[in-house]
């Protein structure tokens, strides 16, 4: 059944399942990117399978479909995993505890009906009346085993629970795989739709695009993957582990039992136990125990797929490599003229630049002055990009104010006497840029609490920055010391 179910989510171009289905006028599907690139390399639009003419207006999204080719790998995907647990089971329960036959002496070949408490052993009626045994205190088995059978209800318990919750571990992760794999095809489609706009000349960046989407969605579900495998590992541990310890606690053979026990059975619930709650001697005791949890040597591996500035700002991306093809009107966010007499604002409220002020006996000769944008951000992703030029001393980033006594600031700064430098609240880190940019792009995400700051000269990545939680951020713009005049050019907004 699970063959012909595949076969229905097929494409019958590319024979595999379909990904962003569409169908024409005919009601035949096909995967977008196979119909479009039937379209590009043929002069007439024909239907593959029924060879009826279309037009690119006839292509249509097939939600319905989407849906039904997501549900059916899930399914396939969950009749998989039960048949592997299944295999994983059968190959647990051949190593439970197995019940040995009736114990006898090996010295007498009489039944061991006693436990000697002195040597933690069985013995016979026998060896009790012998010299080897002389002033030991015994035990009938029964009453012997039932209080050390009593020591596995509590190992026998937690097992149970980190088994349940491992369980559930495996299936928040299956979960999150899944979310993960539908975020990937609606990226997929809103790369797609995205370069539609822009015409058969931007298909080589598409595909570039959607190749570096494939790898991160890759990369992540590996990890993903091995994440489950490692919680999987450990629940087939602990499953093999309870199995055991059940069908010990469930025997009525309390000879087989005590063996068990004094071969095996305590080393097995000590190695279970933390080491600082380990018992020092064998001593049978009633006590609060801690065992060494599979659960909390674990994480859930949540789904974080995304890809940045190429998933909110593409079309500029593009733009910036292609001059001239598209023409994007930005908004623009005035910057805050603060009235320091240190700082000058310009007249559109894009520029600042320090003015020639020094105080009283120069002792603000290298004061660094501070403008800010009068909207703040606390949802969205926004892009900007400051023009630095050649400038020796200035800061670029965003403010989010004072809390609690702690500056909510994160830049990145140019000092001429010690370089590039990231400021992160109160913490301060230098950086090493091997080539100096001349225009910095700032990328504020705050759905993800994250910012990054890139090189608008090429696109390259600077830094990344996290902050702990969503806070409203205003731009922040300084030009930086005066330096005599060497560094008396603006600081301008290009984008926001």
């Amino acid at each position: 059944m699970d063959s012909r179910l595949s076969k229905q989510i097929q494409c019958s171009v590319c024979l595999g399942d379909f990904t962003d289905p569409v169908s024409l006028l005919c009601d035949h599907t096909f995967c977008r990117q196979c119909i479009s690139n039937h379209s590009q390399s043929c002069r007439l639009k024909l239907c593959p399978e029924c060879r009826r003419p279309y037009t690119m207006w006839d292509i249509r999204s097939n939600r319905v479909l989407r849906n039904m080719v997501t549900a059916v790998r899930e399914h396939l995907s969950e009749q998989q995993a039960l048949k592997d647990m299944n295999v994983v089971a059968c190959g647990a329960s051949a190593r439970v505890f197995e019940e040995p036959e009736k114990l006898v002496c090996s010295d007498h070949q009489e039944r061991l009906k006693l436990f000697c408490e002195t040597d933690q052993k069985l013995v016979c009626l026998i060896c009790r009346d012998g010299e080897r045994h002389q002033g030991h205190t015994f035990k009938p088995v029964e009453e012997a085993a039932e209080p050390r059978k009593n020591l596995l209800l509590e190992p026998l318990s937690f097992l149970s629970k980190e088994n349940e919750e491992l369980q559930a571990l495996i299936k928040k992760q299956t979960s999150e795989i899944s979310k993960t794999e539908e975020r990937s095809q609606q990226l997929s489609a809103q790369i797609s739709a995205q370069f539609e706009e822009m015409h058969q000349f931007l298909r080589k960046k598409e595909e570039e695009v959607k190749k570096m989407l494939e790898k991160e969605e890759k990369d992540m579900i590996e990890k993903m993957k091995r994440n489950r495998a490692e919680i999987e590992e450990k629940l087939n541990d602990g499953r093999e582990k309870e199995g055991i310890l059940r069908s010990v606690f469930d025997t009525d053979q309390p000879d087989g039992f005590l063996q068990w026990w004094t071969e095996k059975g305590l080393d097995f619930v000590e190695e279970m136990k933390e080491k600082e709650s380990c018992c020092e001697n064998n001593d049978v005791a009633s006590q609060t125990t801690k065992f060494k949890s599979a659960v909390k040597s674990v994480n859930l591996m949540p789904n974080s797929l995304f890809l940045g500035l190429h998933e909110s700002h593409l079309q500029f991306i593009v733009w910036k490599e292609m001059l001239g093809f598209i023409k994007p009107v930005p908004d623009r966010n005035v910057i805050h003229d603060c009235h320091d007499p240190y700082l000058r604002v310009s007249s559109d409220g894009r520029s600042v630049i320090r003015t020639s002020k020094k105080g009283i006996f120069l002792h603000l000769k290298d004061y660094r002055p501070l403008a800010r944008t009068h909207k703040t951000f606390q949802s969205g992703q926004h892009y900007w990009e400051v023009d630095v030029g050649a400038k020796i001393d200035w800061s670029v980033g965003f403010d989010g104010g004072c809390i609690s006594n702690l500056n909510k600031d994160i830049g990145l700064h140019l000092k001429h006497d010690q370089g590039y430098c990231i400021k992160e609240y109160e913490t301060v880190t230098e950086i090493d840029l091997t080539v100096k940019p001349r225009r910095i792009g700032l990328y504020l995400d705050c759905d993800r609490c994250q910012v990054c700051f890139y090189n608008a000269n090429d696109m390259s990545l600077l830094h990344t920055s996290t902050y702990p939680s969503p806070i409203p951020y205003s731009l922040s713009l300084s030009p930086g010391a005066y330096l005599a005049g060497k560094n008396a050019d603006p600081l301008t907004v290009t984008w926001n």
